[in-house]
């Protein structure tokens, strides 16, 4: 399992994809600090007039050149350094990196939760190779017993003790048993199938399951530690302060905004072409651009920007509500999973000495066929059931502990391998940062406008999203949350 999640964690396309999205998302700070920084531009152009003229322009043509001919030819080049540094932009900059900032946090956590739905992924993909390999060895096992009974009940019925009755009642039983074996066979294959898609690579042999640490005690333990480190219910609050920031800078558009421009060029003809004849000039100047109307434009942004925050909002409000149902789910999976396995143990023992105390009384005449293929059919099918049960109480404990936020290579492998997604955060910060950028933005930022939750109008019930916990303590993992126990966003008025 070690080496599957560590190969799984550094060569996963999906996951390296997903890496790479949020890159994507982290660059947008670089490009919102871009507006408070100074930009260059040189411009370069030639231009070449041919003229036909008049009589009035010719008429005011010296004679020397309306000797040397009728036309008019002129050509100029020019060249222009243009260099703009905003001194402020109203609260734009501002905002935008207060929503860059907010969404690189919820890219990250959206990482967080793929990279635990991915790890879920290989755990029911390791665990199913397990099961179905162990579930098709119980299958053939199965099979060469059924064609054993077979074979003495034909010898039986050749020495009169049986009928042909017996010998239909086994074949049956040994053509379901083929049956079985060939969905078992399938059944493996897709497993393997899913694993090497995760992987990248066959399964093999595979080791034991190890232990997942981090398992919560209690519900209570589970519920409190879900409220604070769930990726998904993180992600949905740090999408809403970035939306909330977006109304921010839907309202500084109406804002004036400040520059200061120096320009550098020089202009002369071109053919042909001496420096001296062309003039160099040097300008400077500061431009103040106050919007007066817009056509309702920085109206409808604003409005833009408050309905999203209001959906964003109420998304932090489903994640909630979804955590507590997620949580409750895998909760209550897993124990259900450990008393199945008390109960099945027990069936498996019972099973066995029903098997083996029939088969003996079969041979002594006591048990009809049917009696000993029944019992052969139980044991194998318990057999098979408690492999299934241990695949899914080990699965039902990695979901738990994803919606935990702690189904992480962090927590699972001592030593394995790292991905600092806020390396290339910083990264993408510093691109291109100048010492001036801390004042400039210190400018930007007076008068700007805040960052404001809003009130949302929907039927959001009072109170507020309150995660947990069951009424009564657990004790123990073989008590199951009941839905009347757990408090649901909007119990608590």
């Amino acid at each position: 399992m070690a080496a599957a999640l560590a190969e799984v964690f550094v060569s996963n396309p999906e996951l390296a994809a997903r890496r790479y999205d949020l890159r994507a998302t982290d660059d947008e700070m670089g490009i919102a600090l871009s507006g408070i920084r100074p930009t260059a531009q040189m411009q370069i152009s030639g231009s070449y007039d041919y003229i036909l003229p008049g009589s009035i322009t010719q008429a005011g043509r010296p004679i020397s050149d309306r000797l040397n001919g009728p036309h008019i030819q002129r050509d100029n080049v020019g060249a222009q350094l243009m260099i703009d540094q905003p001194i402020t932009t109203g609260g734009r900059v501002r905002s935008a990196v207060m929503a860059a900032a907010a969404s690189s946090a919820a890219g990250r956590e959206m990482l967080r939760g793929a990279e635990g739905d991915l790890l879920v992924e290989l755990i029911a993909a390791y665990s199913d190779v397990r099961r179905d390999s162990q579930s098709l060895a119980i299958r053939r096992k199965n099979v060469r017993i059924l064609e054993a009974t077979l074979d003495e009940i034909v010898a039986r019925r050749d020495a009169g003790e049986l009928t042909r009755t017996d010998i239909a009642q086994a074949e049956t039983q040994l053509q379901a048993a083929r049956v079985q074996l060939n969905a078992a066979e399938a059944q493996l294959e897709a497993s393997a199938a899913a694993f090497t898609r995760i992987v990248g690579r066959k399964p093999g042999i595979l080791a034991e399951e190890p232990d997942l640490p981090g398992l919560p005690r209690d519900a209570e333990e589970a519920f409190a530690i879900a409220r604070v480190a769930n990726p998904d219910l993180a992600a949905a609050a740090a999408t809403e302060r970035a939306s909330r920031a977006r109304i921010a800078a839907a309202r500084a558009e109406g804002n004036p905004q400040l520059s200061l421009q120096g320009v550098a060029g020089s202009s002369g003809p071109a053919v042909p072409f001496d420096r001296r004849e062309h003039d160099v000039t040097f300008t400077g100047r500061a431009t103040l651009t106050i919007p007066i109307v817009a056509g309702g434009r920085v109206r409808s942004l604003v409005a833009q920007a408050k309905n999203r925050h209001s959906a964003d909002a109420l998304r932090v409000e489903a994640a909630q509500r979804q955590l507590v149902e997620a949580v409750l789910n895998a909760w209550n999976q897993w124990v259900v999973a450990e008393r199945n396995l008390d109960a099945q143990a027990l069936q498996l023992r019972a099973a066995r000495i029903y098997y083996e105390g029939t088969f003996e009384e079969y041979r002594e005449g006591l048990r009809s066929t049917f009696d000993v293929l029944f019992a052969q059919n139980s044991l194998r099918e318990t057999e098979v059931a408690l492999l299934a049960n241990k695949r899914d109480r080990y699965v039902a404990q990695a979901i738990l502990l994803r919606h935990l936020g702690q189904l992480e290579v962090r927590h699972l492998l001592a030593g394995g391998p790292r991905y600092d997604p806020a390396a290339y955060a910083k990264r993408a910060a510093k691109r291109s940062a100048l010492p001036s950028d801390g004042l400039f933005r210190a400018i930007d930022a007076v008068g700007a406008p805040a960052a404001r939750a809003q009130t949302v109008d929907a039927p959001v019930p009072g109170g507020g999203p309150a995660l947990l916990p069951p009424a009564a303590d657990p004790g123990s993992s073989a008590e199951l949350i009941r839905h009347d126990d757990a408090i649901l966003p909007g119990d608590r008025q």
